[in-house]
């Protein structure tokens, strides 16, 4: 039975560290840097695939449509080969792009033509319904993907992203070791860092890199629980990988895509995309289900059924969401979007990017709060200083204030409003006998400052409000951020030799923490695809 409370996969991700092989790795390379651009609409077109003419090797465009290869490929007079679904193939001489300092490569949208509606026509026997398509594509994964072991090196990368910019950018090459899609991926892929680089060229912010405090509300994901799988963000991404885990579990409402996806799911056929001029099944996907919706796309290969894209949002109606988009006119809060692409390499499919990300919010500060606690040695008395002027109301009712020292609560005898600064309570205390009360100021006088003693000395303030209203330490607002996890293959070979244990990546910790960093041959022909900024086009 499916649960309507969503489980899916988090990770904490800590304090990250580079390595100085890394950053020499990233400073010896120059690029070639570019943006790929829908000729028609004049938009970036993210996610397209650009392969070094010659080389197993490429690259995927990111969400703005940037890109960067290494200039050494030039030295061959190699070429750039641009491809994405939807649009017709380009060829770019990488010497010509190093004459220019701005390169925007613009595709063509695939126009369907009258010829190939005929062909199309004649060789269809009978129309296949969505839903039979979408079957016969999940039962020829074991025949279209690959069923013994192979490797994916490539780009991998996880950050926040709030008010349009990178937060967090922490970067690796890495390899990705699969036993075959007939192996248990949880339990038999392993991966081995290459190089790793915490990208201090963007923002780094701590409050949106700590832990998810759903006790607390600090940072909580909405309408969600997404499991730890022991703090690894790249576990977590695999996970979500529903083609490759198409036998087991991968994440709602998906479940197994095996036996569970075509149930509860609605199918419709689009208007066919083509890759060059192959044509594929266009597929959208709907689910609705206790106040969740979720939509999304598959592109499937019309002759084998392989399974190019598989594309997948999942939203929950809440208009009082700041993160609100609008689905079909109705406005909708994104819980999870979950984009991948397989393409063929040999005889099989193979991972082309897999990118998923899920939403989560940080209260704004408090707009009333304490700023400081002060004990004063020499009048016996504790000064409460607030951010904003005190409403005098219910400043002297001493139920509204909770002193604690070492835990044990203190009692207070007199409140009152300190005439000279109306930001300023002053707590007078009340002592069974006057060894306490020496003992306690005597505990102060011996720091240099209250902040070093202070730890040990809590206060709690309730229905005090400020001159405009403002509750103390009520949270009025939250922000929404994005967090990405996202892997971009490289290079695909077919089969590995056994691999040494002590360089393998520990999957129950952070990737970027404590890792151990594997050295691999000819290492700078692979490269960080670091987001380039945006441009005005």
């Amino acid at each position: 039975m499916e649960n309507p409370r969503l489980k899916v996969a988090f990770s904490v991700l800590f304090i990250i560290f580079s390595t100085g092989a890394s950053a020499q790795i990233e400073s010896r390379q120059r690029y070639v840097e570019g943006y790929i651009y829908d000729a028609k609409e004049k938009e970036p077109i993210p996610f397209a695939t650009i392969k070094v003419k010659g080389w197993a090797k490429g690259v995927v465009t990111n969400r703005n449509g940037s890109f960067r290869v290494p200039e050494k490929f030039s030295e061959l007079n190699d070429t750039l080969v641009v491809t994405s679904m939807g649009y017709e193939t380009k060829v770019v001489s990488i010497q010509q792009m190093m004459a220019k300092k701005s390169n925007v490569i613009f595709l063509n949208p695939h126009v369907y033509g009258l010829e190939e509606t005929i062909v199309y026509a004649q060789a269809r026997k009978r129309k296949l319904s969505a839903k039979a398509i979408v079957r016969k594509a999940i039962r020829a994964i074991p025949d279209n993907f690959p069923n013994q072991p192979f490797s994916l090196t490539g780009y991998y990368r996880d950050y926040q992203w709030h008010e349009d910019d990178y937060l967090n950018l922490n970067e690796a090459i890495l390899s990705v070791y699969d036993q075959g899609f007939e192996s248990k991926d949880s339990q038999s892929t392993q991966f081995a860092l290459h190089s790793i680089l915490a990208n201090k060229n963007f923002p780094r912010d701590s409050i949106s890199n700590k832990p998810y405090d759903y006790e607390n509300r600090n940072k909580v994901i909405n309408n969600a629980i997404l499991d730890s799988h022991g703090g690894n963000e790249l576990r977590i991404l695999r996970v979500h990988d529903a083609i490759r885990n198409y036998e087991v579990s991968s994440y709602a409402f998906i479940y197994r895509l095996k036996s569970q996806f075509l149930n509860g799911h609605s199918f419709e056929r689009a208007k066919d995309i083509f890759l060059d001029d192959l044509p594929f099944y266009n597929i959208t996907v709907t689910k609705s289900k206790n106040g969740y919706e979720a939509f999304g796309q598959l592109l499937i290969d019309k002759d084998n059924f392989s399974i190019y894209k598989l594309n997948y949002s999942l939203y929950f109606k809440d208009t009082d969401s700041k993160s609100v988009e609008s689905i079909n006119g109705e406005e909708k809060d994104l819980i999870f979007e979950v984009l991948s692409e397989y393409r063929p390499f040999k005889d099989k499919m193979f991972l082309n990017y897999i990118t998923f990300n899920n939403s989560f919010i940080l209260p704004e500060p408090p707009r009333f709060f304490i700023e400081e606690l002060l004990v004063n040695v020499a009048t016996r008395r504790l000064s409460l200083t607030f951010n904003n002027p005190v409403d005098e109301q219910k400043t002297n009712i001493i139920s509204n204030y909770e002193l604690k020292f070492f835990g044990e609560p203190l009692t207070i005898k007199e409140v009152s409003l300190d005439v000279a600064n109306p930001r300023t309570v002053l707590l007078y205390l009340e002592f069974k006998d006057g060894m306490k009360e020496r003992d306690f100021f005597n505990y102060f006088a011996n720091y240099k400052t209250n902040k070093e003693a202070g730890a040990k000395l809590r206060c709690y303030v309730m229905n005090i409000t400020d001159i405009h209203g403002n509750l103390v330490d009520k949270i009025y607002d939250y922000k929404e951020y994005q967090q990405f996890r996202e892997f971009f293959t490289q290079e695909v070979l077919q089969g590995f030799e056994k691999l040494d244990s002590s360089f393998l990546m520990k999957m129950n910790s952070p990737v970027f923490e404590g890792q151990p960093v594997q050295e691999k041959d000819e290492l700078e022909n692979y490269w960080m695809n670091t987001p380039l900024k945006v441009i005005d086009n």
